[in-house]
């Protein structure tokens, strides 16, 4: 340690106490102990080392000889605690003290053993303390574990449900926790000094002795049954665990009231009677089968019967065995990731019966252990109904759908649906042909052979002509089941036979009006009769099929009733229209561009349209508004009216329409033509303009011809009375008055005419 001062020579004396100093601090610094002394104005005198370093670390500040020991960095708390300890020794007792503090250094807490002795001078006088402090944390921390462990085994054993005891050679009780009381009615004071047996059942006495001589023995027992007798005179079952410190010459036992665990046993053995009950009976396929080996290693009645098998036969089978081969790997990937990390699982899985047929599984699982192995329980529910009804939903959904879009394409939408049915059966090809004349033509076939189909192109309709001509022939469904030995496929049976046939079903699609519009077939490679849900489908199928191909019929009618109506329009001079009384939108043929200049094709609100260009004189007669037309009785409907063209010169139009009606006589439609007749109008004024001219020139002539005539047969008719007497001048008269009454009779005639 550094002195303060400046250096000086030192005198023998002192030469002398400087070496016995530095003697004590080689001693002193070769402890891990704190020593250290100060004077009696706590000032320090000595410190060893581990002082110093101990000081520094808390404080960041070397430790010299000479410093105040009472560092303010240790806080008004501390400093006044060990001021009151210094002044204590300072006037002579000598005392030790356990001290801890919060080292930041370690991030601990230390516990101290500090000793302070009076340092005495000549005539013993205190001249200072002298401080030892020993690290005593160890041995602290080691007690507190002690008394910590010690009372935790007093709270667990006086919480313990169990009943622990110490019992000594002679069968005395020395020791029992509180669950004495609830076991057996007695507190521990009331049993410790008394023997075990004093409350032991007498019946179970004999079998007990022999238990505690083999404990005694050496011999650990566990679960030893025995009764005693409770306080109120009740038997409990004690279930006892005990074993013997040769040592101490002391038996340690642990008891526990053994009556729950009876009852739970009783119940066990009922809840295994109603699992086994539930298991046989559970209508649903159970199988338990090895998580490891993956064998079956029980089944109920309803697995079999489901799967075809005997129980015998399923025992001998693998879960792999249940399965189509092609999904083994997926269910051997499953099971490796999923059922063995899971202890409930659920899956959807396709399985096989023993007949081949598949089945699509719903299946709930519980792994579990068993007799020693880690075992699955597993129910399947058969979904394949629920499923197929689901998919045949969703693929009419679809195809209705499809078939529901502008541009659609019939043989790629029956193609669609023909694969979507294949998807639902395994195994099963579907064809459709339909009825041209007299004979079947393919439509679509998604899976048949195109080799086959062409042998089978255009196979004409008749009794016994294989499944679809005689389906069609006889407007009935024709199955057949072996080909080979039926008599309607004995001409096409080879063709059948070729391609891997033995079973073709056949369904005639048949329209609203009674005809056969096309066939629906179904083959299979092998021996097969239609089962349920194979019926549904076909039933199904013919009722969309009749439905997309009578749909399509309609569509390709009235798209050339369309394409009719349009070269129908082109053909005539009229100009067609067709008024929609439901939404007053009105369709004009191109003949009205043509004739009038106005735009062709349907006009949204008509009636602003007719009002602006019918002329205004002829508005009030001719102008028809939608209420009276759809709720009135008009039938048939005809107009001449002056319509005005697109350049605002006027037409002659001759209009006539007729009104469609429903069967509550409410107008639906009212469709009609308009004539251009301006020119048969402007022929038809010409020719009344000639009329009037000729009737004119007519009467003109008639009055001033039939004058003179008039005036000759006055003058005839005097000559009469004059008495002619020369024949050859009566003769010339009587000539004479003939022509005039012929000329008069001309002129009559012309009047008349006119």
């Amino acid at each position: 340690m550094e002195s303060r001062g400046k250096p000086r020579t030192l005198s023998n004396e002192e030469g002398i106490l400087v070496e016995t100093i530095l003697h004590q601090e080689a001693i002193i610094n070769c402890t891990p102990d704190l020593i250290w002394s100060v004077d009696k104005n706590l000032q320090i005198i000595i410190a060893n080392q581990a002082f110093s370093d101990s000081i520094k670390s808390i404080t960041g500040a070397a430790v010299r000889r000479g410093d105040e020991v009472l560092i303010a960095a240790f806080g008004s708390e501390q400093l006044d605690k060990w001021r009151s300890y210094y002044l204590r020794a300072l006037n002579g007792e000598q005392f030790t003290v356990k001290e801890h503090a919060y080292n930041p250094v370690k991030q601990a807490t230390e516990y101290s053993l500090i000793s302070l002795t009076p340092l005495t001078g000549h005539g013993n006088e205190v001249i200072g303390v002298a401080c030892h402090s020993k690290d005593i944390t160890p041995d602290t921390l080691n007690l507190k574990a002690l008394e910590s462990a010690v009372t935790r085994l007093e709270k667990i054993m006086d919480s313990s449900m169990d009943m622990i005891c110490a019992i000594d050679e002679n069968d005395h009780i020395l020791s029992i926790n509180a669950a004495s009381e609830k076991i057996l009615g007695y507190k521990p004071e009331e049993m410790i000094g008394r023997k075990l047996f004093d409350f032991l059942y007498s019946g179970d006495l004999e079998k007990t002795k022999k238990m505690a001589a083999s404990v005694m023995a050496g011999n650990d027992v566990t679960d030893n049954e025995n009764r005693y007798v409770r306080k109120d005179g009740s038997l409990v079952p004690l279930m006892w665990s005990a074993r013997w410190d040769p040592k101490d010459r002391v038996r340690y036992g642990i008891a526990r009231d053994a009556t729950e665990r009876r009852k739970s046993e009783e119940a066990l053995i009922e809840s295994e009677k109603k699992y086994r009950y539930l298991f046989d009976n559970n209508p649903l396929p159970a199988l338990m089968w090895d998580l490891e080996t993956l064998r079956v290693l029980d089944c109920n009645e309803a697995a079999v019967a489901r799967y075809g098998y005997t129980k015998k036969e399923l025992l001998q089978l693998s879960v792999t065995d249940l399965c189509p081969q092609e999904d083994v790997p997926l269910l051997e990937k499953v099971i490796k990731e999923d059922i063995r990390d899971k202890e409930f699982y659920r899956h959807n899985l396709r399985h096989r019966k023993k007949n081949g047929e598949i089945m699509y599984m719903d299946i709930t699982g519980h792994a579990m252990n068993f007799d020693g192995k880690k075992v699955s329980l597993k129910l399947a529910n058969d979904v394949t109904e629920s499923r197929y009804f689901h998919e045949m939903d969703k693929l009419e959904r679809k195809i209705l759908e499809l078939n529901a879009m502008k541009s659609k394409n019939l043989p790629a939408i029956i193609n669609t649906y023909l694969s979507g049915i294949e998807n639902l059966h395994e195994g099963l090809l579907c064809s459709m042909q339909l009825v041209k004349g007299s004979a079947l033509y393919n439509l679509a076939a998604p899976s048949l052979p195109q080799a086959y189909l062409d042998q089978i192109e255009g196979i004409p309709i008749g009794n016994n002509v294989g499944s679809c001509g005689t389906a069609a022939f006889l407007k009935q469904k024709v199955i057949v089941t072996d080909i080979e030995n039926d008599s309607r496929w004995a001409d096409y049976k080879d063709v059948a036979k070729k391609f891997g046939f033995t079973t073709c079903w056949s369904f005639p699609i048949i329209d609203n009006n009674g005809d056969v519009i096309a066939t629906f077939a179904c083959y299979y490679r092998e021996i097969k009769a239609p089962a349920a849900l194979e019926e549904n489908t076909v039933q199904r199928a013919a009722d969309i099929l009749q439905v997309l191909l009578e749909n399509h019929q309609r569509e390709q009618a009235l798209k050339l009733s369309n394409e009719r109506f349009e070269y129908a329009t082109k053909a005539t001079s009229d100009i067609i229209w067709d008024w929609n009384l439901e939404t007053n939108e009105v369709y004009y043929s191109g003949n009205i561009e043509y004739l009038f200049g106005h735009k062709s094709g349907y006009n949204n609100d008509n009636l602003p349209f007719y009002f602006e260009h019918v002329h205004p004189d002829d508005r009030e007669r001719v102008i028809l508004y939608p209420d009276q037309v759809k709720y009135g009785t008009m039938v048939n409907w005809s107009q001449e009216y002056r319509f005005r063209k697109a350049n605002g010169e006027y037409a002659f139009v001759l209009d006539k329409g007729i009104v469609i009606r429903d069967k509550d006589g409410v107008g639906l439609r009212m469709i009609g033509a308009m004539q251009d007749i301006t020119r048969m109008k402007e022929n038809e004024l010409q020719v009344m303009r000639q009329n009037e001219q000729l009737m004119e020139i007519a009467q003109i002539n008639a009055h001033e011809i039939r004058r003179p005539v008039a005036t000759i047969l006055g003058l005839t008719q005097l000559l009469n009375e004059n008495s002619v007497t020369s024949e050859a001048d009566k003769q010339v008269l009587t000539h004479l008055k003939a022509a005039t009454d012929e000329l008069d009779e001309v002129i009559k005639r012309i009047i008349d005419k006119t």
